[in-house]
């Protein structure tokens, strides 16, 4: 048997979508959360092809005899916080059940001196969490993991009930924007840069986010719980967690039609609250009310260096379903060959 890797093309489309189809249902097997509709041969080809016709996206693809079994397409991006970066989408990339996983480091080497000539050195690959063998070949290419998404039903278990005397949960009103702004926001800004996450809190995404803060409140789709001090420390918002319907996407294999989604986009404690029960109380409360309308799935993410959060979470049912990979590639390479 012979194996050549050939530049990916819209012809190898139809071949590329069955593929991933198959992926994802061995991913499904796995992690039965994931929608079931790109288990299927037309809407994975949706999906292949969504990612394909990207602005700057390149890739390869391995031929056995004629045959595809593999194949990587990236997405040259060019924004303020990651700089010229490539992004292999979830969707972007799939083996043969007879294909070795160590194909993904001929895939890369075969695929990346195009992104590199287009300045994109730092770079990121969304993984299926369950394909143990293909993370462990991305973790010998020099990626780490960086963020992980995860999923789980909104309805019960809940995470059980806790005793937190002294605290109300109450959704959030317009009158609790300055709380939500000038208190809430910054903590998020507090993870980002604390060890061991190192993250930048740059001043240009970090504007918007105090916005994003304001258009929740007054957002009708939004669904913003608190919590409250009681007491002496009457009206002090401790806490918060903020949940959105996760809209559907051709190329999103996280995110249900069948099982309306919800998405658990931001929550944060503050951190001399932290250790009563809140998030946990904040969660019961956000997942009952998900699921009383309507939502049979609830999706977050956080990033995996952040040690609180990925104890936190799936202590609150939530099971990775993809992680999020990077590596960056020292830019000297250009030109000290």
């Amino acid at each position: 048997m012979s194996e050549t890797i050939v530049a990916f093309h819209e012809g190898l489309l139809p071949a590329a979508a069955e593929l991933l189809a198959r992926r994802h249902r061995r991913d499904r097997a796995a992690m039965p959360l994931l929608p079931a509709r790109f288990a299927e041969a037309r809407p994975a080809l949706v999906a292949a092809r969504e990612v394909w016709h990207k602005p700057l996206t390149s890739g390869v693809a391995a031929l056995r005899d004629g045959r595809l079994i593999g194949y990587l397409l990236g997405e040259v991006k060019i924004d303020s916080l990651r700089g010229r970066h490539v992004w292999v989408h979830l969707a972007g990339h799939a083996l043969a059940e007879d294909a070795p996983p160590d194909l993904y480091a001929a895939l890369y080497a075969a695929a990346g001196p195009e992104w590199l000539a287009e300045g994109a050195f730092d770079h990121y690959v969304m993984m299926p969490a369950a394909d143990a063998a293909g993370l462990d070949v991305w973790y010998g290419l020099n990626f780490g993991r960086e963020q992980a998404h995860a999923a789980r039903a909104s309805a019960g278990p809940l995470p059980d009930p806790v005793d937190i005397s002294g605290v109300t949960i109450r959704r959030a009103t317009e009158a609790d924007r300055d709380a939500m702004v000038d208190e809430m926001s910054p903590i998020l800004r507090q993870h980002l840069v604390a060890p061991p996450v190192w993250a930048a809190a740059l001043p240009e995404t970090m504007r918007p986010m105090r916005e994003g803060f304001v258009e929740m409140l007054s957002d009708d789709s939004a669904r913003v719980w608190l919590a409250v001090a009681d007491g002496p420390e009457g009206g002090r918002v401790l806490g918060y967690q903020a949940y959105f319907p996760a809209t559907p996407t051709d190329d999103n294999l996280m995110v249900s039609i069948s099982d309306r989604t919800v998405l658990l986009e931001v929550a944060a404690t503050r951190a001399d609250a932290r250790g009563r029960g809140i998030g946990r109380a904040l969660t019961r409360v956000g997942l009952a009310d998900a699921a009383a309308a309507g939502y049979g799935l609830c999706i977050t993410d956080w990033r995996t260096a952040n040690v609180e959060a990925a104890r936190f979470w799936p202590r609150m049912g939530f099971r990775p379903v993809a992680y999020r990979l990077t590596r960056k590639v020292d830019p000297r390479v250009a030109w000290a060959i």
